[in-house]
């Protein structure tokens, strides 16, 4: 009977409430010894962030960054192409238009016979010009002559547009022929003669320039910028005279006009009125004491006079502004006139260093270094830049033009040469 003896392990299960419990009890209510039917819940929950815990949001948020710039890049590549789009259209209509605006063989061939046809029906007898102008003069206006004028006026505007694209090609020779055909229709159009004006300034052609700028003044004098054009084409056709007179009425009311002042001075020096030109210079200098044409046109001045001590100032200031190895030649000679043998080599050996010596070599041969040639400053210079033998041979050639030089006049006559006449170097 070990069979009835053996014991039987059951697990422990929870006591049932009695069945006599509140019938309102609820199917999902807790039993007694129950476990709380959220723990699973909390558990899975916990589980299952314990498993992903390891995968941390800035992993997470990796694509979407990816995706944002992938879509930054694509906005700014289409602003791109949007941007190249329009300029590149900008560009065809430019071409377009341009293009347009050409006119064609057909057209220039019809333009030319109209122009042939109207200036033979512009041009009528003295007395009909006298009856027209009598006519417009009183108001009294036919259809006939209206119309005639419409048809003018329509033709030169095509003209000029058709001028105008040539010019901003740089056909300037087609450009002139067109405004000159739509000045014989109407002489009187200011636009085609300044645009003229312009192409005449630009291609050097300054004495057709003038009588435009003229008939433009005419029409209204107070065109400052009109009178520059003029007073820059008589200066440039060399008509000293009307240049200085136009000059002049400018400064009286544009005193201090730097480019006035400068073009009057250079007119009056090459009149050879030089007091009247340093005044100008001058005048120039106390607006701006850097106006290097006026620097430069006052040390002409006292070049031209030998007067060396005054060129001096000019000429270092000149230095300063803007190097330049004239500049430095002019103030070497200024002082070996002035037997300043040091300060002229010290300027010639900044002018070797600054632009080389085979620039200098040559100046060393001009005979306006003879008050300082035989010093032992300008003769070590010499012998360092060209040698001691083409420094001797520069000697003996300014040697010889100093004794043809040396000869005398005395009241028309030619006196022999005297041997204390004659430069005495010492021989080496």
């Amino acid at each position: 009977m070990k069979l009835f003896r053996k014991k039987t392990v059951r697990s422990p299960v929870a006591h049932p409430l009695p069945a006599d419990t509140d019938s309102s009890q609820s199917f999902y209510s807790q039993y007694a010894g129950e476990a709380p039917l959220d723990e699973y819940s909390a558990g899975a929950s916990g589980h299952q962030t314990r498993r992903t815990s390891r995968h941390s949001s800035t992993r997470m948020l990796e694509p979407s960054n990816r995706a944002g710039s992938w879509a930054i890049a694509l906005l700014l590549l289409r602003a791109v192409l949007i941007v190249l789009l329009l300029v590149g259209g900008f560009i065809v209509l430019r071409l377009v238009l341009d293009r347009m605006a050409d006119p064609s063989e057909k057209e220039q061939q019809q333009w030319q016979e109209n122009t042939a046809r109207m200036e033979k029906d512009t041009a009528p007898a003295g007395g009909a010009v006298l009856s027209e102008m009598s006519t417009l003069q009183e108001g009294v206006i036919s259809p006939a002559l209206i119309e005639q004028r419409l048809n003018q006026w329509q033709q030169t505007e095509q003209i000029l547009r058709s001028a105008d694209a040539l010019s901003r090609k740089g056909i300037n020779e087609e450009a002139v022929q067109r405004l000159g055909q739509a000045l014989r229709i109407t002489p009187d159009n200011r636009f085609a003669q300044r645009q003229l004006v312009d192409i005449y300034m630009q291609q050097g052609l300054f004495a057709e320039a003038v009588p435009l700028c003229i008939r433009l003044l005419d029409q209204d004098s107070r065109q400052q910028d009109l009178q520059m054009i003029l007073l820059q084409a008589l200066q440039k056709s060399g008509q000293i005279e009307t240049e200085l007179v136009l000059a002049n009425r400018i400064l009286r009311e544009q005193p201090n006009n730097q480019t006035v002042l400068s073009i009057a001075a250079t007119g009056q020096m090459e009149k050879g009125n030089a007091e009247a030109a340093l005044a100008l210079f001058e005048q120039m200098l106390q607006n701006n004491d850097k106006n290097k044409d006026a620097l430069e046109g006052c040390g002409k001045i006292y070049v031209a006079q030998r007067d060396w001590q005054k060129v001096v100032p000019y000429y270092l200031e000149l230095v300063q502004l803007d190097p330049q190895a004239d500049y430095y030649q002019t103030l070497a000679c200024c002082y070996a006139q002035q037997n300043q043998a040091d300060k002229a080599v010290a300027f010639m050996g900044q002018a070797a260093s600054l632009f080389g010596e085979a620039t200098v070599a040559p100046w060393l041969k001009d005979p306006v270094f003879d008050p300082v040639r035989e010093s032992v400053e300008f003769r070590s210079f010499a012998d360092r830049v060209v040698g001691i033998e083409t420094r001797k041979a520069i000697e003996a050639i300014s040697k010889r033009e100093a004794e043809k030089a040396a000869p005398e006049k005395d009241g028309g006559l030619e006196l022999p040469p005297r041997p204390e006449l004659n430069v005495i170097r010492p021989n080496k």
